[in-house]
């Protein structure tokens, strides 16, 4: 467990865009934001004060990415997170609206359980959700609805139950709604005939 979390501390050090010299960095709201997301992921990034302040040599990696193209490049935003099968067993952190310009998360693969939170339907500039073979459960949320910048929603292979709720087909920008291999009840919501955008379900 300890070798899982000093990878993660690593990996979360050299993940973020690259910032130029002049001293962005990340706001203290994000930074804690960040600690407790990991915390209730099960990675431990503890020990980071600032995540997205590096040096211009360091090399790119896609775990983490940060924008510190905001008031005049002394300020930094974290835009992605990528944590794919990194056995994480933790649950899915309810607080990801306090990242207000988070864009994608994939936590796919990984041993996340519990619901998906409500507070996720808050987090408006979410594009892409993918939680791909996970141990999830509970029913989806009809807060997910209010996220109508998404494009993607990936909920397959995981223990989700219940109906699908009527409100997704207010996602009109929705692309992909992958929802196999969980065990929902009922029909399909003729609400869906809405997903005009809709290419893969």
């Amino acid at each position: 467990m300890f070798i899982h979390r000093l990878l993660f501390a690593s990996i979360f050090i050299v993940c973020c865009l690259t910032t130029l010299t002049n001293g962005a960095s990340l706001p203290n709201g994000e930074v804690e934001a960040l600690h407790l997301i990991s915390s209730i992921l099960g990675a431990d990034w503890n020990s980071i004060i600032d995540p997205c302040s590096r040096d211009n040599s360091w090399t790119l990696d896609q775990n983490v990415s940060c924008d510190c193209s905001f008031n005049d490049k002394t300020t930094c935003h974290v835009t992605h997170i990528f944590l794919r099968r990194q056995n994480l067993s933790g649950t899915l952190p309810p607080n990801l609206a306090s990242l207000s310009y988070l864009q994608q998360i994939d936590l796919s693969r990984n041993y996340l359980s519990g619901p998906i939170p409500r507070e996720w339907g808050s987090s408006t500039r979410l594009v892409n959700i993918s939680l791909l073979g996970n141990r999830l459960t509970d029913s989806i949320r009809i807060e997910l609805a209010n996220l109508r910048n998404l494009t993607s929603l990936i909920l397959e292979n995981n223990g989700l139950l219940g109906t699908l709720p009527e409100a997704l087909g207010n996602l009109s920008k929705v692309e992909r709604l992958h929802l196999s291999s969980n065990y929902f009840t009922g029909k399909i919501p003729e609400t869906f005939a809405s997903l005009t955008s809709l290419k893969a379900l």
